[in-house]
């Protein structure tokens, strides 16, 4: 017959496996015993029922309380999340028949450069188009059957002008309804040429 130290043991070894469902069973038989139980063996039961207490806790799932919660680190922004892209796109139009830059269109995306195109060209069945993407950016170029260009879609870097503080003040007495000082601008620069 086995002692009760024996069945302590037996139970805290098959404790480390166990279920939760599992776990509760074993308190039970924990507490059975423990009335019938001398001083040492008590001890060890006690031991054991935080020890099954510990184990059943590590398994249950507790909602999170969010004033608890440390403070999440912020999410990248999507400039850092997606590859980088140009800002814009040119549209240029050349004339069928000598090639000559007929017009330019900037808009802010391949698809709408690609929508204005399809909108503006006279398309022939013998026109040839040639697109491409590569490194986060769209091309296309239709040439007629003699091979002449006649829309290309480029991507264009914006360029970021720096306004002068002269132009800042033109435009402000503009704005306050003083045309001199933006007219001068203009005036200033036919005069050095």
């Amino acid at each position: 017959m086995s002692t009760a130290t024996d069945i302590l043991r037996s139970i805290e070894q098959r404790a480390e496996r166990a279920i939760a469902q599992e776990l509760h069973q074993m308190i039970q038989q924990v507490l059975g015993l423990r009335s019938a139980l001398v001083l040492d063996d008590r001890a060890h039961a006690d031991a054991l029922l935080l020890k099954l207490d510990r184990l059943i806790d590590d398994q249950v799932v507790r909602p999170i309380n969010a004033s608890t919660m440390p403070p999440m680190p912020p999410l990248p922004g999507l400039d850092e999340l997606l590859p980088p892209s140009p800002c814009d796109y040119e549209v240029r139009f050349f004339d069928r028949d000598y090639g000559d830059l007929e017009e330019v269109t900037v808009v802010e995306s391949f698809p709408l450069a690609v929508q204005v195109a399809a909108d503006r060209h006279k398309a022939d069945p013998n026109d040839l188009t040639e697109a491409g993407w590569a490194d986060g950016r769209g091309r296309l170029t239709v040439r007629s059957h003699h091979g002449t260009v006649l829309l290309r879609i480029e991507a264009i870097e914006k360029p970021m002008p720096v306004v002068q503080a002269h132009v800042a003040r033109a435009c402000q007495a503009l704005e306050n309804g003083e045309p001199a000082p933006a007219e001068q601008l203009f005036t200033a620069l036919r005069q050095v040429a």
